[in-house]
């Protein structure tokens, strides 16, 4: 059954509605007609059975139906804080990250961050992001769009890292990879990795002094981008939902 995004907002109309890019979806390339059974996921965790009952210029009119369970979401709170990337990369990974099950992504200002947009270009990217965010957990099956933060600088995130069960500080000079040494899984987990050319000695001194658990990615040089995809699988693995026995 075909799963479409509907703003929570409107289900709480009588005659709700769907709206945006997907009505065009909807009527031109998949050409669903009145009647057709469709799934409705509103971003915070619900889904609801539904039927189209109309169509109109910019909106798709739907009958809900009921609301069902679906279980798609970790069991652990993952937090991800990237430092600022370049160009497009951001976009990209707030794709890969939604797909693997991440709560909240931050972008984070650094050291070596080079891309530093102004705040009407930043809530710009923010809004794009926030829109491909929804469009991947349509894709993937998640119910619930994860919480994307403005921009905010390293410090902060040292800040939030006391209020989680479970920092783990991403540097090239680490001397271990990522363990587990309980059967306990953490309820909450901060992945923080750096920008191209990685995290200062400075920041990594911040890090440590703050408590950090630091962790390598091995023996082989990554992109950031590739890096944080990579922390993120390993991380659900380790404590979320990709085992083989969960």
């Amino acid at each position: 059954m075909r799963r479409f995004y509907i703003d929570p907002e409107q289900l709480g109309k009588t005659d709700p509605r769907i709206t945006g890019r997907q009505v065009g979806h909807i009527r031109n390339v998949l050409r669903l007609s009145e009647g057709e059974a469709i799934r409705l996921v509103d971003g915070t965790g619900r889904v609801f059975e539904a039927h189209i009952c109309g169509f109109e210029k910019d909106a798709v009119r739907v009958t809900v139906i009921r609301q069902t369970e679906e279980r798609s979401e970790s069991g652990t709170e993952l937090i991800v804080a990237q430092g600022f990337l370049k160009e497009n990369k951001m976009d990209d990974l707030v794709r890969q990250l939604t797909e693997l099950g991440v709560t909240r992504w931050i972008p984070m200002i650094t050291e070596r961050t080079v891309a530093r947009p102004d705040a009407k270009r930043l809530q710009k990217r923010l809004n794009r992001w926030q829109s491909i965010a929804v469009e991947a957990i349509k894709q993937c099956g998640r119910n619930t769009v994860p919480e994307i933060t403005s921009a905010i600088e390293f410090s902060e995130v040292l800040e939030l890292a006391d209020t989680v069960e479970l920092p783990i500080f991403f540097w090239e000079n680490a001397n271990s990879p990522v363990y587990v040494n309980s059967d306990t899984r953490p309820a909450s987990v901060l992945l923080m990795l750096g920008p191209e050319g990685g995290f200062t000695e400075h920041e990594a001194d911040q890090a440590k002094k703050r408590g950090l658990r630091f962790a390598t990615m091995g023996p082989r040089i990554l992109r950031a981008e590739t890096a944080a995809v990579a922390a993120c699988s390993l991380a659900q693995y380790l404590f979320g939902d990709l085992q083989k026995s969960p």
